[in-house]
């Protein structure tokens, strides 16, 4: 049996890519809904600032919007549409940093919490500095979207650091010239090579030591106390979530009560329920985010009745299931397996 990465199935990266993807194909008069059908989350969830997304659901998202917008340049037009504050704190906190130096180490020091699907590191060559991306997994499908959204997010964010008049030295791709290649001198407006040995992003060091006129000592520290904070919260909320998460999932048929989860994970009700709520998270919502996941992912299978899917999630009655699935996503099983079909 084949083992899966554990790392690419976990939702552990915040949606800002797909929330700025729904916004490009909205700007294409395209449905961005059908980005989420079946994937164990909806577009509701997407307007929730806590809302994380695995690989395998962004890589999913992402296939889909490729096959939307075939013939555009949907990387390049996702990227430059990206503010400096469309990936959240840490935007406002680069912003508030002492100089674009300071800035752009702070940027890939969290990078993380940015929502990149890709992995970043940079170095000072003689030729200037060069910021690399990488594949955090190798997937040739998207991989061209990826680095063409980065780098072209890496516009916005230098414009918001400094202005329009930043332009990088060059742009190198790993990877041949697509059809859609001319729009690269657009974007970028410097020397575009392809078929390079790694995707590079080079720029002139004499940006590195610009004073940014938005600095803000003392809010600047605000800010990285604040997600360090919230970075530790997140950690420990995660290991309860997980815990009862992973019971949960273990008899999600079963009628599943807090007291069963508590026994099974050695403490009393009264202690999970207060660390569930020092966790921001109810047992309640947890189970209904579960059971709502995995109805989606079912809703996919044409083989199974939605009462046979209400009794996989834990529901003894079709009907209160079917209640619960419009509380869940505004709309019916059938309404929805009906969109799947047509994806």
């Amino acid at each position: 049996m084949k083992t899966v990465d554990a790392r690419y199935v976990t939702a552990n990266i915040p949606a800002f890519l797909i929330r700025s993807l729904v916004a490009t194909l909205t700007d294409f008069d395209l449905d961005a809904s059908r980005l989420t059908a079946g994937l164990g989350l909806t577009m509701e969830d997407l307007a929730d600032p806590a809302c994380r997304v695995s690989f395998r659901q962004g890589r999913e998202a992402i296939l889909r919007a490729l096959k939307m917008a075939k013939g555009k340049a949907l990387g390049l037009e996702t990227g430059i549409r990206e503010k400096i504050t469309s990936v959240g704190l840490v935007g406002y906190a680069m912003l508030t940093a002492n100089t674009v130096g300071d800035a752009v180490k702070l940027g890939l020091d969290l990078q993380k919490d940015t929502g990149s699907m890709l992995e970043f590191d940079t170095k000072v060559c003689p030729e200037g500095v060069v910021v690399t991306a990488a594949s955090r997994f190798h997937d040739p499908d998207i991989y061209i979207f990826l680095v063409e959204e980065a780098f072209a997010s890496f516009m916005g964010i230098a414009s918001g650091l400094v202005g329009e008049e930043f332009k990088p030295f060059r742009v190198d791709l790993a990877y041949p010239a697509p059809a859609h290649a001319e729009v690269y001198q657009r974007v970028f407006g410097c020397a575009v090579r392809f078929g390079q040995m790694e995707n590079a992003f080079v720029y002139d060091p004499a940006w590195y030591k610009r004073p940014l006129v938005t600095a803000d000592p003392f809010g600047h520290r605000q800010l990285l106390e604040f997600m360090a904070y919230n970075r530790a919260r997140s950690r420990e909320a995660a290991e309860i979530i997980e815990s009862v998460e992973r019971v949960l999932r273990q008899k999600l048929e079963s009628r599943n009560h807090i007291s069963k989860v508590a026994r099974a994970l050695g403490m009393s009700e009264r202690t999970l329920r207060r660390r569930l709520a020092e966790s921001g998270v109810s047992f309640q919502s947890l189970l209904d985010g579960l059971r709502k996941s995995r109805a989606l992912e079912l809703l996919a299978n044409q083989n199974m009745s939605v009462e046979q899917i209400a009794f996989a999630v834990g529901f003894s009655d079709p009907h209160n299931f079917r209640r619960a699935f419009r509380r869940w996503t505004g709309a019916t099983p059938g309404a929805l397996r009906a969109d799947l079909s047509s994806i």
